[in-house]
């Protein structure tokens, strides 16, 4: 089989295409073999290529952290999957970007109606983070003012349709107006370019002051003081990766005074009792708002394992608007 991979860390040119023989040992009485359609790209991929240490200390150089595709496999006790099912999945320790990948049924889900095989691998980490992060720990609620940050990798583009279904203001922050007319269309009710204003200015000038209830922002400490600025008196921020360095000084006294929560959000400390949690509240709960058509993946760019170094360019430049994904050829 396929797969893509590299030798050494680098940038995007260090990706290579290689041939691997399908594993000869017998499946784990609960896993499945998935036949890949497509994979999601995500910005821990850039980081895995670059050596950056992603999860629990430590680093891997497997690539692919969720795809879709049909199951070809079943272990001896599986049940719940057949062999012609369409599925999705995300994978804790990578390995995607291949044409087989094996895992077990915990994290599989079938593919909700209305939306295509391939489109399928753009779900997956979105809808997991955004229900984490916005019902699990911070229980967004109608009537909420709630902010979120562009990502590279997806997560706003579910969340804001998340949020917006639920009844919340939804305020989008994004570098390019080309990616604000997206989040407009996905029902952002408020769209500021961060190059062109200061976000937390305008935040306090449509709130009458009050601020945000809630911030989702993926860059860390980079925007940490003016997100603090920026929310409401008992407002949480909650923050999943980062773009630069994550060491900050913070004024402790200016958490107290209003009474707010700072977040860290990182799937990758759940256990397999946690992750089994929040994969089946993304089945009860952001499943049926796809199937509905209150939630849609917006595909900005498909690339070929080929592409794959271009895939990984347009990730980290971030000038496309909607999920980036990878397919085998």
């Amino acid at each position: 089989m396929k797969v893509v991979d590299f030798k050494r860390a680098g940038g995007p040119d260090v990706l290579r295409i290689k041939e691997l023989q399908l594993p000869n040992y017998p499946l784990c009485s609960y896993q499945i073999m998935i036949q890949v359609a497509a994979v999601g790209l995500n910005v821990f991929d850039t980081w895995i290529r670059q050596g950056i240490p992603l999860y629990r200390g430590g680093s891997s150089s497997y690539l692919g952290y969720e795809c879709s595709g049909k199951v070809v496999a079943v272990g001896s006790d599986v049940v719940e999957f057949k062999e012609g099912d369409e599925v999705c999945t995300f994978l804790e320790s990578g390995g995607a970007y291949a044409e087989f990948v094996m895992v077990s049924i915990s994290v599989v889900l079938r593919i909700p109606s209305k939306v295509s095989l391939v489109e399928a691998a753009a779900l997956p980490k979105a809808s997991q983070l955004t229900y984490f992060a916005l019902s699990m720990l911070t229980n967004v609620k109608l009537g909420d003012t709630v902010m979120i940050h562009e990502t590279a990798d997806g997560i706003d583009i579910i969340a804001i349709q998340y949020v917006k279904h639920i009844g919340c203001e939804v305020f989008a922050v994004a570098g390019t107006e080309e990616k604000l007319r997206y989040c407009k269309m996905l029902g952002a009710d408020v769209c500021i370019n961060y190059k062109k204003e200061d976000f937390c200015k305008r935040v306090k000038a449509e709130t009458g002051e009050k601020g945000m209830d809630i911030i989702l922002d993926v860059s860390g400490i980079e925007n940490l003081q003016k997100n603090m600025g920026c929310l409401a008196r008992g407002g949480s921020l909650v923050i999943s990766g980062f773009k630069i360095g994550s060491q900050v000084d913070l004024d402790i006294f200016s958490l107290m005074k209003k009474d707010i929560s700072i977040i860290g959000v990182d799937l990758w400390t759940l256990d397999c009792v946690g992750m089994r949690r929040l994969w089946s509240n993304v089945a009860a709960k952001i499943w049926p708002l796809i199937e509905a058509g209150h939630i849609k993946p917006i595909i900005g760019k498909i690339f070929t394992f080929n592409e794959a170094a271009e895939g990984h360019r347009a990730l980290e430049e971030g000038s496309i608007p909607g999920k980036l994904l990878l397919v085998p050829e």
